[in-house]
C-alpha cells in the first residue's frame, strides 16, 4: 500500500499542474492501457490535449487506492482552485472506481494513474 507521504507528493504534482493559468479543466484517472491510447480516447471524448502519468508500474490495488485518494483530496474544498478546475461533470459525484474490462493481471505492476487536461489558450 502507498504511504500517505507518497500520496501527498502525487497530490502536490496535480496541484502544480492544475494551478497553472493555462489549465482550464482536468481530471484524474486510472488505466492499464498505453498512455497514448488513453490520451487519444480522452482527446476525442472530452477534448483533453495533455496527459501525464502521475504513477506508473503499480499493482491494481495501489493504483485504485491512489486514484481514489487524489480525487477525494481534490473534492475536499469546493472553494479551492483544484476543485473548481476539476471536470465539472465529475467533481460533484462520489468516487466510482472503474477498471474497465476485468483485469487479467491485478498483481502485475502494469497499472497507472494519470492526469489529463486542456488549456484555455489553444
Amino acid at each position: 500500500m502507498l504511504r500517505s507521504a507518497t500520496i501527498e507528493q502525487y497530490y502536490n504534482t496535480v496541484w502544480c499542474i492544475a494551478a497553472s493559468k493555462y489549465v482550464k479543466e482536468y481530471m484524474i484517472g486510472y488505466t492499464r492501457r498505453p498512455i497514448k491510447n488513453r490520451l487519444t480516447e480522452y482527446s476525442n471524448m472530452h477534448g483533453y490535449q495533455y496527459m501525464v502519468l502521475l504513477a506508473n508500474g503499480l499493482r491494481l490495488d495501489d493504483a485504485m487506492h491512489l486514484e481514489k485518494m487524489l480525487q477525494e483530496h481534490v473534492k475536499q474544498d469546493r472553494k479551492h482552485i483544484l476543485f473548481k478546475k476539476y471536470c465539472p461533470h465529475r467533481r460533484e459525484q462520489r468516487y466510482f472506481p472503474s477498471q474497465g474490462p476485468v483485469s487479467i493481471s491485478p498483481h502485475e505492476p502494469v497499472h497507472s494513474v494519470y492526469m489529463a487536461w486542456w488549456d484555455q489558450y489553444t
